[in-house]
């Protein structure tokens, strides 16, 4: 992208007010130009089509799938992983032991807290408790949070599936419904079968609920409510233990609010006679 922001640079002086528009999309939301056609993207930002192909020719390309090729680059393709470790050692002192690193874990926490609102939280919890069955995706970096939430959900009120490579996808998706609801972790890199799933879910009228790092990450096109975690690393490990706390809690809110639907499960999990499975 930074091939991109130059070019961006060296024009901006001649740039029309249509094309300052552009301009600035690609600096907010480069996913708009990476996931649709130049006509979709016009429309989404509210110039022609033609105004787009224009736009891209000024800066030196040979047409808009040439700009919209950069922009998938810059979205799907870049590791963040480096990010991890680069934040780390920029910060570095004596002081870096496991524990003063977990401190840091507890002020990212702090940051979502103030975050995210109060309201998306409370429709979080209510879609959850309400839907009569509930989708979940996730892949690469966000598989293991899918996963996890899963797991926890089917504890919890049951009736939850979490996405697999070996799923067939039209079998599961034909189960969503008006009362459905589909759960997405995308996260930087962005994959690109989420987003599909997604699209998909919302098609057959399922309520879709997004966890991602950025409130206009591609997935957000098509979610209902996004619970955006959004901070200056953008590694999904520094991520990692804000998502936990976020969900842990999601859960601990479904237990109390639907407190006998919580004891009812647990009653029936603790009368099986399962001792076998479990090391004394």
């Amino acid at each position: 992208m930074d091939s991109l922001y130059k070019k961006i640079k060296e024009h901006q002086s001649t740039f029309s007010k249509s094309f300052k528009k552009i301009a600035a999309q690609i600096y907010s939301d480069p996913s708009i130009f990476a996931m649709n056609s130049a006509k979709e993207a016009g429309e989404k930002i509210g110039v022609s089509e033609t105004t787009i192909i224009r736009f891209a020719r000024k800066l030196g390309y040979d047409g808009y799938k040439s700009l919209q090729q950069v922009c998938r680059q810059g979205i799907f393709q870049k590791s963040s992983l480096s990010d991890f470790r680069d934040k780390k050692v920029s910060n570095h002192s004596k002081d870096n032991t496991v524990k003063n690193l977990m401190f840091n874990d507890i002020r990212t926490i702090q940051t979502v807290i103030e975050q995210i609102s109060e309201m998306e939280l409370d429709q979080t919890v209510t879609k959850l408790l309400t839907a009569e069955n509930i989708y979940i995706a996730g892949v690469h970096s966000s598989y293991a949070l899918a996963s996890w939430f899963t797991y926890a959900l089917n504890i919890v009120i049951g009736n939850v599936r979490q996405h697999t490579p070996d799923d067939d996808i039209l079998v599961q998706l034909s189960e969503l419904h008006k009362n459905s609801v589909f759960v997405a972790f995308s996260f930087h890199r962005y994959g690109i079968n989420t987003i599909r799933l997604a699209e998909l879910a919302k098609k057959q009228g399922a309520s879709i609920i997004a966890f991602t790092d950025h409130p206009y990450s591609p997935i957000t096109e098509y979610s209902d409510i996004t619970l955006a975690i959004q901070l200056e690393e953008l590694s999904t490990l520094d991520l990692v233990p804000a998502v936990f706390s976020l969900m842990n809690s999601i859960i601990a809110a479904i237990t109390l609010r639907a407190p006998k639907l919580f004891q009812e499960r647990v009653n029936r999990f603790d009368g099986i006679e399962a001792n076998s499975f479990f090391a004394k």
